[in-house]
């Protein structure tokens, strides 16, 4: 009997441990139903309803992650260089945010293996660069 499905009558199905094993991918989808005494369409209702990752789904990388937010931090720069109609107190609290960001994309990349983290001396020399791009963008 164990190795059957389950009978319905002996309760609902455990919906959290079929996800598990799906997104887990610690079966084939024909195995996980044949487990759990539920049909295919069943499985894939709940996958869709659910907002379950895929089975062909890769999840992000870290390092994919930063890039892609370094890339967002370079157009967001060039924009504000491009701003120069804007008040400069809008442009400084852009700057201030976007300060933010590489603050904790340099936090990132320090947690990789051996990567020496930064010093304040690279964050000093990195914030005065970009107030002076702001400047020369300014005249």
């Amino acid at each position: 009997m164990a190795d059957g499905p389950p009978d319905k009558r002996q309760g609902a199905t455990d919906w959290d441990a079929v996800r598990a094993e799906y997104e887990g991918r610690l079966f084939h989808p024909a195995t996980i139903c044949r487990r759990h005494g539920i049909t295919a369409a069943q499985l894939r209702y709940r996958r869709e309803r659910g907002g379950w990752l895929a089975i062909n789904a890769r999840p992000p990388r870290q390092d994919d992650i930063v890039r892609r937010m370094l890339a967002i931090l370079a157009r967001q720069v060039k924009q504000l260089e491009k701003a120069m109609d804007e008040p400069i107190d809008k442009q400084t609290r852009t700057l201030a945010e976007q300060v933010k960001t590489l603050d904790k994309l340099i936090e990132l990349g320090a947690t990789e293996r051996n990567a020496e983290p930064p010093t304040r001396q690279d964050m000093t020399g990195l914030r005065a660069k970009l107030v002076r791009r702001l400047e020369q963008a300014a005249r």
